[in-house]
């Protein structure tokens, strides 16, 4: 039976192989590989199944094509935002790209469900996906060393899957689990502020009149067990 998420994909109209990958990624997302049939996917496309294999060698090709297309959506969406953007620093790329993947996380959020499958179905695909957004990353923060805006001492391809593994847990946490909720504001601020100044304290804490009023004075016995 093609639930609801699946009939959706009838209505977009395109190129037959476009509507089959449609189909096929929210039938995916929504049931997993396992549990949907090539007349699964020709149903929600609205395409005769016999036509599926005039664009497609089987289920599995069209799996490898989902993830594949999926990939290029996300870097597509990131580097639009980056040019809308006309971010300059390493911070406002920051900035721009995630909100870019967040939001395209939001509007698709089976995709974390078809990337995990993909590890145990096509397990080169799954490394694959990664390694591509990783790559890119690892460029942006190349491009952001040489201009002084990251340490250059440390490795990109190690920031690059900082990016990555932050990217896919905040994103699955308010995005998939929220069943397409958008990240929050607050949520996504804090993310740019851990990103721009680490995870220590924002500025040392000086102690106020009453605390130095109270410092222990020499051959005084501190407030341990002893103090009389």
């Amino acid at each position: 039976m093609v639930t609801s998420l699946g009939r959706k994909a009838a209505e977009n109209a395109g190129p037959p192989a476009e509507r089959l990958l449609t189909a096929a990624e929210r039938l995916f997302g929504e049931r997993s590989c396992r549990r949907t049939s090539v007349a699964d996917i020709c149903a929600a496309a609205g395409i005769a199944t016999g036509s599926f294999y005039a664009h497609f060698a089987s289920k599995a090709d069209i799996f490898t094509c989902v993830i594949r297309r999926i990939n290029d959506d996300v870097r597509a969406a990131m580097a639009r935002a980056l040019t809308a953007a006309g971010a300059d620093n390493q911070r406002a790329r920051e900035r721009a790209a995630f909100r870019a993947y967040f939001d395209l996380m939001s509007q698709r959020p089976w995709v974390y469900r078809i990337v995990r499958e993909a590890e145990f179905l096509a397990p080169a695909e799954f490394q694959a996906y990664y390694e591509r957004l990783a790559r890119g990353y690892a460029r942006g923060v190349r491009v952001a060393q040489l201009a002084g805006e990251v340490d250059p001492r440390y490795d990109p391809e190690v920031i690059a899957y900082i990016y990555t593994g932050i990217g896919h847990f905040i994103g699955m946490r308010w995005a998939e689990w929220t069943a397409g909720g958008r990240v929050p504001d607050d949520v996504f601020d804090d993310l740019m502020d851990v990103l721009a100044r680490g995870l220590g304290p924002a500025s040392p804490v000086q102690p106020g009149p009453v605390q130095a009023s109270r410092a222990i004075e020499p051959g005084r016995p501190g407030p341990g067990p002893d103090a009389g």
